[in-house]
């Protein structure tokens, strides 16, 4: 495999130091907050790809931003792989470190050990939370499956903003959804969202929005919104299908603008989560590389469950920018 080579490694348990070459040292960012049970679940995964050859160095999050930075350093160092032990954000966090702006463009494999009360990205491809099928996954020789990825650009209190997505990024009522769900008990598990919907409803109200493709300069949609979805993925609020017959490797952003009204809403959400919900006369959809969102007044966004600032804000997908294994 690519790096540096061999390097003087030390287990995370305080072990043995261990020749080993990049190609064999995956690093396992693990987020201790994420679910319950997070360090034993990463003690046994470590002992079970130790037991198949692997050298894994274990690295324990301090606190929101440092898996961009471990994740970054991993590849700076030459890592062929960099797994990700956690929920969603956790994964978005490594996923940045790894798509950096001015970074290499050929990034470390991604691994992914779901172990955070939400998990929704791993869902698309069927990835589930058993631990040995985890370190077989990771262990195996099978050529990782590429991507894509999509870059936000959003406003900020404090000016423009950029962030890395991977999943679903929404504007206007799950935004604000999403946000609540934050302020509510973690432990709600995955009907955190559901919680959150029913609070934040009476009080939204809906934003005149534009939509315009910027390749084409073409204006998909113009009118009142309760939501504008763009989706790599297909999964999202705690098991929601939002996007079924999104392809995460197509090129292409899956965009929903759910233009009916509260009620409307209200009626689909049930069918959401089956992915039923399409298609609707309300519900107006596009395939496109890029998206300009401008919306009256600003709309909240969020992205891979993490709220982010607010329109204007535009969206360009990365074809293939990660090496996903599965």
């Amino acid at each position: 495999g690519r790096g540096i080579g061999a390097r003087r490694v030390r287990g995370a348990g305080g072990g043995a130091v261990t020749d080993a070459p990049s190609s064999l040292r995956p690093l396992v960012i693990v987020n201790p907050r994420a679910g319950t049970g997070a360090g034993a679940a990463t003690a046994r995964l470590e002992e079970l790809l130790r037991a198949q050859g692997l050298h894994p160095d274990v690295r324990v999050t301090s606190g929101p931003g440092h898996a961009s930075e471990l994740a970054a350093e991993a590849q700076a160092e030459g890592r062929s792989m960099v797994v990700a032990a956690g929920g969603d954000g956790t994964v978005s966090e490594v996923v940045n470190g790894l798509l950096q702006p001015g970074g290499s463009p050929d990034a470390p494999v991604l691994g992914i050990l779901p172990l955070g009360s939400g998990c929704d990205y791993v869902k698309t491809f069927g990835i589930d939370a058993q631990i040995e099928q985890a370190a077989a996954r990771i262990a195996s020789d099978s050529a990782p499956v590429p991507v894509d990825a999509a870059r936000i650009s959003f406003t900020t209190l404090d000016g423009p903003a950029q962030r890395v997505f991977v999943n679903i990024a929404e504007a206007g009522i799950g935004a604000e959804v999403v946000e609540a769900a934050s302020q509510l008990p973690r432990r709600l598990g995955p009907a955190v969202y559901f919680t959150a919907f029913w609070k934040t409803l009476p009080r939204f109200s809906r934003r005149h929005a534009m939509l315009q493709d910027p390749a084409s300069d073409q204006v998909l949609y113009e009118g009142s919104v309760m939501n504008v979805v763009v989706a790599i993925g297909r999964v999202f609020g705690g098991g929601m299908r939002v996007a079924p017959d999104a392809d995460p490797a197509d090129g292409l952003l899956d965009v929903q603008v759910h233009a009916g009204s509260k009620l409307d809403f209200v009626r689909a959400l049930p069918k959401v989560y089956r992915g039923a919900h399409l298609p609707h006369p309300r519900i107006h959809e596009h395939r496109v590389s890029s998206l300009r969102l401008e919306c009256e007044p600003a709309a909240l966004i969020e992205a891979d469950g993490e709220v982010l600032g607010t329109t204007p804000a535009t969206f360009e997908v990365l074809p293939h920018a990660l090496r996903l294994k599965v």
